[in-house]
C-alpha cells in the first residue's frame, strides 16, 4: 500500500469520525438539551386539552318549579389544520347552519405564524357556531359520515368537533323577568338572581389532557392531567309561582285598561320578609335579549323612586302613637280644610278629627299637625326607622336607597309636607317593607328573595333565614295603626274598593301628583294602594303602584286605580293559599259603586 493510499484512508477515517462525532453530538443535543422543546412540539401536534364544561345551576320557586335551567346544545368547532377539503366542508356547514360559505372558507384557510412551531399554520380552533340544536348537530354528523371521512372519535370526524354545551332558558318567558335576570354569551349572569347569585350558579369548568394518534384517535392510556367539572348550585327563591301568575295577569289588565307609564306589584310575607311575588311593567323576555332597551330591563320595584303620597301617613301616625303624644281618640284641629300658616289644603273641610280619622279620611292637615307635635328630629328618626332613605338589603342588583333630605336641608314647611309623602323619594320595595312592619307587630324585616342554595344532590350549601332589622314601633302601636287602616277600607274610608269578600283588609291609598320643573302638576300622578290581609293574622302584604294612568283627573287616584287591583289579587291569592274567610261574604258590587261616584270620591 503506497503512501497516497494510506493518506486517503486516514482522511476518510478522520472525516467519518468527525461526522459520527457530529451526529452523536447532535443526537445528544436533541435528546438531552432540547428534550423539552421537542416534547412540547409533539404534544402540540398530537395532544389537546379538552374542556369539561360545568352546568349552570337551576333557579326554582318555593315549590321547586323550575324558573331557569339549561338546554343541551352543541358548539360546532373546526380544527382547520386537519381539514383537507376546506371548501367542501365550508359548503356543508354553511348549508346546515344557514351561514355564509365564503366567510367560513376564509376562516378555514386563514394562516398565522406559530412562534413555537416556527411556521405558518391554520387555526386549530375555529368556532363555527355555538348553541346548535342537538338535532341539527346530529344531521351535520350524518352528512359528514356519508362523505366517508375518517372517524376521529365518537363525536368528531376529521377536523369537525361537536362540543357539548348548554343554553340557558327561562321556560316562563316574561314572567318574573326582572327577578330572574338573564345571562350573556359567556353564560355569566347580567341581572336579577342570575347576577347576584352568579357565584353559586356558575360552577367551575374542568379539563382533560388527551393525546391522539396522527389520525386523530385518542390514546386512552396516554391521558394526562385531569380535573372534573364542578356544576353550579340550584337557587330556590321565596317566590310562589301561583301567586306570581296571579300578579302578572292582573298587571296585564292594569296596562290594558290604563296604559300607564309603568306599574309595579310586590307581595311579601310580613312575618319573614319573604317576597312571594314581584312584577313590573314594562317587561321583557329573557330568552330574547336582542333589541331590549336598558330602561325595560330596570327592576322598578327596587330601582325606581316615587313620592309615596298618602301611604306615607302611616309612618307619621305610627310615630306619634309610639311616642305617646296622642292616642287614637285624641282630637286634631284640621282648620276647616285650609291651614293658612303653611298654605296646606285638605280635600274636604274638617274642623277637627280624631287621630284615627285623620288616617281614615287621609287628612293632610291632620298628619302635618301630628308631625309638628313630634318635632323634626323625632319625625326624621322614625322615617329612617321604617327603612326609608336606605337600601332594604334585598338580594337583587341595582337597588337604590331613595332620598330623604337631612334636617339641615328642610325648609320651615317641610315638617308639614313630608308627613303626607311629599319631599320624600321612596322605592316600591321600601313602601311594602314599611307596611309589613305594621302587619308584623312593629318588626321591620329584611326583604328576602332567596330561601337557600343546594347542590346537585339536594344538600343545602347556604340558607337565608328571616332577618330582623329592628323593632320600629311597639306591637301595641302596630295594632292601633292596623285598627285605623281597617277603617280606611270601610265604607267611610278612602279605599272602599280594596275590600275582599270574606276578609278584613287593612291598608292605605296614595295619590301623589308628579313634579315637573319644580312644580306639582295635576294631570300626572302616581296611584297606589298598600295593605295586608287578613288584617287579624296577615298572610301577605301587597303593594299596587301605577305610574301615570291614563285616566281623568278625578279618577286618577289610588282608591279608584290601585285599590280594585289589590282587591282582585288578594281575593285570588286567598283562594290559592287556602285562606278561610273570617267574615260573611257580601255582594261584590262595591267596586262598581265606587267607580260610579267618580268626581265625588275623596282624593287621598
Amino acid at each position: 500500500m503506497n503512501r497516497a493510499t494510506r493518506k486517503r484512508i486516514l482522511v476518510t477515517g478522520i472525516t467519518l469520525a468527525v461526522c459520527f462525532t457530529g451526529l452523536s453530538a447532535r443526537l445528544l443535543y436533541v435528546q438531552v438539551s432540547q428534550h423539552e422543546h421537542y416534547l412540547e412540539l409533539g404534544r402540540r401536534k398530537h395532544e389537546t386539552r379538552k374542556i369539561l364544561t360545568s352546568s349552570r345551576g337551576s333557579i326554582l320557586d318555593s315549590t321547586d318549579q323550575v324558573l331557569a335551567s339549561n338546554e343541551p346544545v352543541k358548539d360546532v368547532i373546526v380544527d382547520a389544520s386537519n381539514v383537507k377539503e376546506p371548501e367542501l366542508l365550508a359548503g356543508l356547514l354553511a348549508d346546515a347552519l344557514n351561514l355564509d360559505k365564503a366567510e367560513l372558507h376564509a376562516k378555514f384557510v386563514k394562516e398565522s405564524y406559530d412562534p413555537k412551531l416556527k411556521k405558518m399554520t391554520r387555526s386549530r380552533y375555529v368556532v363555527v357556531q355555538k348553541n346548535v340544536n342537538e338535532t341539527v348537530a346530529s344531521g351535520i354528523l350524518a352528512k359528514l359520515t356519508a362523505l366517508n371521512c375518517d372517524r376521529r372519535d365518537w363525536n368528531q370526524i376529521r377536523g369537525v368537533a361537536f362540543e357539548q354545551s348548554a343554553r340557558r332558558i327561562w321556560p316562563n318567558g316574561e314572567l318574573l323577568c326582572h327577578v330572574l335576570g338573564y345571562v350573556n354569551s359567556a353564560n355569566f349572569g347580567m341581572d336579577g338572581i342570575e347576577r347576584s347569585f352568579n357565584r353559586y350558579l356558575q360552577g367551575t369548568n374542568g379539563f382533560r389532557d388527551i393525546e391522539r394518534t396522527r389520525t386523530g384517535v385518542e390514546i386512552v392510556s396516554y391521558r394526562g392531567e385531569e380535573r372534573a367539572a364542578s356544576n353550579g348550585g340550584n337557587v330556590r327563591l321565596t317566590i310562589n309561582m301561583r301567586l306570581q301568575t296571579i300578579v302578572e295577569e292582573e298587571l296585564n289588565s292594569v296596562v290594558a285598561r290604563y296604559r300607564p307609564k309603568s306599574a309595579t306589584v310586590i307581595m311579601m310575607d310580613p312575618k319573614t320578609g319573604g317576597i312571594l311575588a314581584m312584577a313590573n311593567r314594562p317587561n321583557f323576555n329573557p330568552n330574547k335579549q336582542k333589541g331590549v332597551e336598558e330602561s325595560v330591563r330596570l327592576n322598578l320595584a327596587i330601582a325606581a323612586q316615587v313620592e309615596p303620597g298618602s301611604t306615607f301617613k302611616i309612618v307619621t301616625m305610627a310615630a306619634a302613637l309610639n311616642e305617646r303624644i296622642v292616642s287614637l281618640t285624641t282630637p286634631v284641629p284640621c282648620e276647616n280644610g285650609y291651614w293658612s300658616w303653611c298654605k296646606l289644603h285638605d280635600h274636604h273641610a274638617y274642623a277637627s278629627l280624631t287621630v284615627k280619622n285623620v288616617l281614615v279620611h287621609s287628612s293632610n292637615i291632620g298628619v302635618a299637625k301630628l308631625a309638628s307635635k313630634l318635632g323634626e328630629q323625632k319625625f326624621s328618626d322614625y322615617i329612617y326607622g321604617f327603612g326609608f332613605g336606605q337600601r332594604t338589603g334585598v338580594a337583587l342588583p341595582g337597588e337604590i336607597k331613595g332620598e330623604i333630605h337631612p334636617i339641615s336641608d328642610w325648609t320651615p314647611i317641610s315638617i308639614t309636607r313630608m308627613p303626607m309623602g311629599h319631599e320624600v323619594a321612596a322605592t316600591p320595595m321600601q313602601i311594602v317593607t314599611a307596611i309589613s312592619a305594621i302587619a308584623n307587630g312593629g318588626k321591620l324585616m329584611t326583604p328576602q328573595i332567596v330561601q337557600d342554595v343546594t347542590d346537585e344532590s339536594g344538600n343545602v350549601k347556604e340558607s337565608f333565614p328571616p332577618l330582623l332589622v329592628r323593632q320600629v314601633v311597639s306591637a301595641q302601636v302596630a295594632r292601633l295603626v292596623t285598627e285605623a287602616l281597617i277603617e280606611v277600607t270601610s265604607p267611610k274610608g278612602t279605599a272602599k274598593a280594596a275590600q275582599v269578600p270574606g276578609f278584613v283588609v287593612a291598608g292605605k291609598t296614595g295619590t301623589a301628583q308628579k313634579l315637573e320643573n319644580g312644580r306639582y302638576v295635576n294631570d300626572k300622578s302616581v296611584c297606589s294602594f298598600v295593605g295586608f290581609m287578613p288584617a287579624e293574622a296577615p298572610a301577605f302584604a301587597l303593594l299596587v303602584l301605577v305610574d301615570e294612568p291614563r285616566e281623568t283627573r278625578h279618577k286618577a287616584v289610588g282608591g279608584l286605580v290601585a285599590a280594585p287591583v289589590f282587591s282582585r289579587i288578594s281575593e285570588r291569592a286567598a283562594h290559592s293559599l287556602g285562606l278561610a274567610p273570617t267574615e260573611s261574604i257580601k255582594s261584590p258590587m262595591i267596586v262598581a259603586k265606587v267607580e260610579k261616584v267618580g268626581r265625588d270620591f275623596r282624593r287621598p
